[in-house]
């Protein structure tokens, strides 16, 4: 998400950082290098860096793990120690994602890459990196605790407006199923119309949602999947002794039709049950109800928590 680059002045290199703002990028610099390929391998380290943890703070249950990773990374670039040791990222153990893309990535980026090049730096310019990954993380706390209220940043510079969009530099969320392509299917199915962040984020809930509906059939015994087009979850009980047909369930996104680029994305989502042929529809529900469907579809939603 944040993007790194090398912007050559005189016989030095200045590692500037780039995001998405409102209306227009936003760039800062960073940390100035006398080493080209030193800044060479700075400059897409810390992008990865940073789409890996952008990527899994809006789709990956693994995101608290990685967080914690990064700052023991800033506590130890601040330290007076002069190097840096490998961080072992490791998730909990309950976390589903930790064989995700992004995760599995910043796992190998922090255990070799990054204490490499930290270790062929000088203590002023790990400094100016730990304030520049605290500032990074720092936004993605922001993001996390002003986004589920439905409002956008005031700051049209925030690094907020970057939430949940497909990665500059590594395409993190741009193909693959449920998590690993989310961001992608945000964009399969509304289309251009998610402008803001506030707007992405309410998608999001909804693509998570089915995605752990989905996880938690599984974990019941089910059959569970997702389809993107409709943009649903099938879930399907466990077939009871003697009875010939399975119970499906059905959580649609796009109310009574396909992928709708206009439909709302804080819309209800709408629960259906087939049986013997016939469809019922169930109720409407926000997609952070969790009671909501444990009421209508069972207690077996809760075997997999939903990712807020």
């Amino acid at each position: 998400m944040t993007s790194y680059s090398i912007l050559p002045t005189g016989p030095r290199y200045t590692v500037l950082a780039t995001w998405p703002g409102e209306p227009a990028d936003t760039s800062t610099k960073v940390t100035t290098l006398n080493d080209s390929k030193l800044a060479e391998q700075l400059a897409p380290t810390l992008t990865q860096l940073s789409e890996d943890a952008w990527d899994a703070a809006a789709w990956l249950d693994t995101s608290p793990s990685l967080e914690t990773a990064i700052s023991q990374v800033i506590e130890q670039l601040r330290s007076p120690a002069e190097s840096m040791s490998p961080i072992d990222l490791t998730a909990e153990p309950a976390a589903r994602h930790g064989d995700q893309w992004s995760f599995f990535d910043a796992k190998d980026l922090l255990a070799h890459e990054l204490p490499e090049i930290m270790n062929a730096m000088t203590r002023p310019q790990r400094l100016t990196i730990a304030d520049e990954l605290a500032t990074d993380a720092a936004a993605r706390a922001e993001a996390l605790q002003l986004l589920p209220t439905g409002l956008d940043p005031d700051d049209p510079a925030s690094r907020i407006w970057q939430m949940c969009e497909v990665t500059r530099s590594e395409r993190n969320g741009q193909t693959g199923p449920l998590p690993e392509g989310a961001a992608g299917w945000l964009v399969r199915s509304w289309g251009p119309y998610l402008v803001s962040p506030a707007m992405r984020w309410g998608a999001r809930d909804r693509l998570v949602r089915i995605e752990q509906l989905a996880a938690a059939c599984l974990a019941h015994g089910g059959v569970g999947d997702v389809e993107d087009d409709p943009l649903q979850a099938r879930l399907v009980m466990p077939r009871p002794p003697g009875n010939i047909d399975a119970e499906a369930y059905y959580v649609t996104v796009h109310e009574g039709r396909f992928n709708s680029w206009d439909t709302d994305p804080f819309h209800p989502m709408t629960v259906s049950r087939k049986a013997s042929g016939e469809t019922q529809i169930l109720g409407k529900l926000d997609a952070t109800d969790d009671d909501g469907f444990a009421e209508l579809l069972g207690e077996w939603t809760r075997m997999v928590p939903f990712n807020r």
